[in-house]
């Protein structure tokens, strides 16, 4: 039988674990939200640091990102950019749910998905952005690749240059891996 010391000791000691565990769900919810946000934060800076074909985007208003992925949190990151401006244009996010023929950049989040708009018919003057491991490798210009310590990209200049896309030397010179 617990005494009065007793019963308060363990209602404060279950309001403090209930408190703690919150605590770091709350810590985990935020770091996934912070992934997230990061990969769509170095999307943008790419779309700053990459000259686009100027066939591709003469006559458009703004610059399209479809963006195919599962993950809604990732979506919604992405969707956060839609309204800033890219080269003077203003970038509009389109959740991509059949060709990439309207889309400038086209960011997938699996292979899966990379090799059905390949199947669909990627048009040739888009940049792709993905970061599951070995886009860069499969024929995607950047793969985003999140580390322990840190941010990690990788080009495909091969790649990117086929398309006609110039990328500026201070991302080349930041990026983990350049392909030729």
């Amino acid at each position: 039988m617990l005494t009065c010391i007793g019963k308060r000791s363990l209602v404060l000691a279950l309001f403090l674990l209930t408190v703690l565990v919150c605590h770091i769900q709350s810590a985990l919810a935020q770091n996934m939200q912070t992934e997230q946000s990061m990969r769509a934060a170095m999307v943008f800076n790419f779309l700053k640091f990459t000259g686009f074909p100027p066939e591709s985007i003469a006559s458009a208003p703004q610059i399209r990102l479809c963006v195919a992925v599962g993950d809604l949190r990732q979506a919604e990151a992405l969707a956060e950019l839609s309204g800033r401006k890219v080269s003077g244009r203003e970038l509009i996010v389109i959740r991509q749910a059949g060709r990439a023929d309207v889309c400038h950049v086209l960011y997938v989040d699996l292979r899966q998905r990379w090799n059905a708009a390949i199947e669909q018919g990627v048009p040739s003057r888009t940049l792709t952005i993905s970061a599951y491991p070995g886009f860069a490798r499969e024929g995607g210009m950047i793969e985003i690749a999140l580390q322990e310590d840190g941010a990690r990209f990788d080009i495909n200049l091969a790649e990117g240059r086929r398309a006609g896309f110039h990328f500026s030397p201070q991302l080349l010179r930041l990026a983990r891996h350049v392909y030729e």
